[in-house]
């Protein structure tokens, strides 16, 4: 994608260039996760240790084997973990830029900013309370600009992505209510209330895009 911005304002340019560079970060990370599950282990011998540090002798360091790692790998739950510390961390950039951005123009929010908004893929209204997103409608109203960043379609699926961040870090990866599974729906994400939420491979990469092309929307409009 394009990651040139059109504002000239250079604390905006700051903080989408550390978000840029974030997001890349864990593209990266999560890319190596893709390697490791397309490449043959077996060779390496199933009875080969991994030790995830070398601080302390074997007996006092926790140790898996390739086997183990292979097995994870197939049963799909290795590409599940990654997919869910990526979208933690994906919704951690992204509060991060609107942390930065509010800094710069002097934006304040609080739990009396939640808003409602209506759209179809909700299946009618949702409040928002997230703080970035209370953050964006904010931004707009007091700037007095208007990018797709904040429609209600943007902001309700934007909060689809963050119920799934917050089933990974609140639930355990487990979907515990019907309202987070209306929620994860919005952004047609599949979901069963009392089990584990599973995403799709491309999932990761799709809400990458999808935060990013909307957060240009916002740059590209900045004063």
């Amino acid at each position: 994608m394009n990651w040139t911005p059109k504002t000239t304002n250079l604390a905006v340019i700051e903080a989408l260039s550390n978000y840029r560079d974030f997001v890349m970060r864990i593209a990266t990370l999560y890319a190596g996760t893709r390697l490791i599950e397309s490449i043959d282990l077996s060779e390496l011998g199933g009875a080969t240790k991994i030790a995830i540090s070398n601080d302390f002798p074997e007996g006092m360091t926790t140790i898996r084997t390739v086997d183990q790692l292979s097995q994870s790998i197939k049963d799909g739950e290795y590409g599940q973990l990654a997919l869910g510390l990526g979208v933690i961390q994906l919704c951690t950039a992204f509060e991060i830029f609107f942390d930065a951005i509010a800094l710069v123009y002097g934006i304040s929010v609080s739990p009396s900013d939640s808003f409602d908004a209506t759209h179809h893929s909700a299946g009618g209204t949702v409040k928002l309370g997230n703080k970035a997103l209370m953050q964006i409608r904010k931004l707009h109203t007091n700037l007095a600009i208007s990018t797709p960043l904040d429609t209600d379609e943007v902001l309700i699926k934007l909060a689809s992505i963050i119920e799934a961040r917050n089933c990974f870090t609140h639930a355990g990866g487990v979907v515990t209510t019907q309202k987070a599974k209306d929620r994860l729906w919005a952004y047609r994400i599949a979901s069963t209330v009392g089990m584990p939420l599973t995403l799709k491979d491309n999932h990761l990469d799709d809400f990458l895009h999808y935060m990013a092309i909307n957060i240009m929307s916002f740059v590209n409009k900045a004063p």
